[in-house]
């Protein structure tokens, strides 16, 4: 049997209440004017206050950089989401949030003020830098801890080319048509209808593409979490994983190669001609549901499991021997290749 190789880091009424009660004023005596105005004060300095009791302080900026119709930005944080979606014209739009929790608000608000976005243009390309204080700032400040969220939404020229990090949190592209590279260390990462997907990988989170036309190859990675690629066209399609599952539904490429350690592996769809099909894990089932009438080569060996194919196969031969299976086989025209190997899993081949 062969081997499979396997590749693998979230007041008016105080003050009211503390005067003496012959010096309150009574709610309904209140102008209703003022009477709106301090409900709504309340309800700002209420929605300041997280669940446990910490003061939320938040501050919003926007920036406008100048990239042009094919030009680069490279985004790069540290704690929170960034979303990228198609915009109008050749900019690119910066939405900035920062919320910062602390025991009071004005701690928050200090700690906002620790957190810089670093904005650097040249030529058209953009970068994107979060700065929180170093080792030495830290102590200077005789801090232990910055508690502050960055959030970043932008809207770049569709043909930009982008590339975006966060160590902590979820990444996004839809609609982008320029090369992409999107990666987290511990969150998610998708991308919806990008024309040049370079590389989508998460340490920590699930990898999710859909709608994808690449003139070239894709490939797409998570140590511990899902990847899952829908509707791709591409000359080659490699995802990995080391724990998690894979899925590919509906993909156009010449060649797909899934490797998976501890998952299963589903592909889905119709098998392009000539094509050649690589499905490899350790520990996971392997299943193939079939559209179309594309014929193909089989060749699937598991070490622990089973093989069964719902599609007749002629041609070939299977070995049942103890403590190990093989099967192989031809369908129709035989004009793709499958090979499929698994060593503790069974493999399942049906038409969809």
């Amino acid at each position: 049997m062969k081997s499979a190789s396997f590749r693998s880091v979230v007041f008016l009424f105080g003050v009211l209440a503390a005067l003496p009660v012959s010096g309150q004023v009574r709610p309904e005596r209140i102008p209703a004017p003022a009477r709106v105005r301090a409900e709504q004060q309340g309800d700002r300095q209420r929605q300041n206050r997280t669940e446990n009791g910490r003061d939320q302080q938040t501050e919003r900026t926007t920036r406008t950089v100048h990239i042009g119709a094919n030009g680069e930005l490279d985004l790069a944080n540290i704690s929170g989401d960034v979303n990228i979606s198609r915009g109008t014209g050749s900019d690119a739009i910066i939405e900035i949030v920062k919320t910062a929790h602390g025991p009071s608000a004005e701690e928050a608000r200090t700690m906002l003020g620790l957190v810089q976005v670093e904005v650097t243009e040249r030529s058209g390309r953009a970068e994107v830098r979060t700065r929180y204080p170093n080792s030495d700032e830290m102590r200077g400040a005789n801090r232990r801890n910055v508690n502050v969220w960055v959030t970043y939404t932008v809207t770049a020229p569709a043909g930009a080319r982008i590339t975006a990090h966060s160590i902590s949190g979820n990444v996004s592209a839809r609609d982008l048509h320029g090369e992409l590279t999107m990666e987290s260390v511990s969150g998610n990462v998708v991308i919806a209808n990008g024309g040049r997907v370079a590389g989508a990988k998460s340490i920590s989170g699930n990898v999710e593409i859909t709608g994808a036309d690449i003139d070239g190859n894709l490939e797409a990675s998570s140590v511990s979490g899902t990847v899952t690629a829908r509707r791709i066209k591409a000359r080659q399609l490699s995802l990995n994983t080391v724990s998690g599952n894979l899925s590919v539904e509906d993909a156009d490429a010449s060649r797909v190669e899934l490797q998976a350690v501890s998952g299963n592996i589903d592909l889905i769809g119709t098998l392009s001609r000539g094509g050649r099909y690589t499905l490899s894990s350790h520990s996971g089932e392997i299943k193939v549901m079939l559209s179309g009438n594309t014929g193909f080569e089989l060749d699937a060996t598991t070490f622990s499991g089973s093989i069964r194919s719902d599609l007749p196969l002629t041609g070939g031969a299977s070995d049942n021997r103890r403590r190990q299976r093989e099967v192989r086989g031809v369908y129709g025209d035989g004009s793709a290749v499958l090979d499929l190997n698994t060593f503790s899993g069974s493999v399942v081949i049906s038409k969809r």
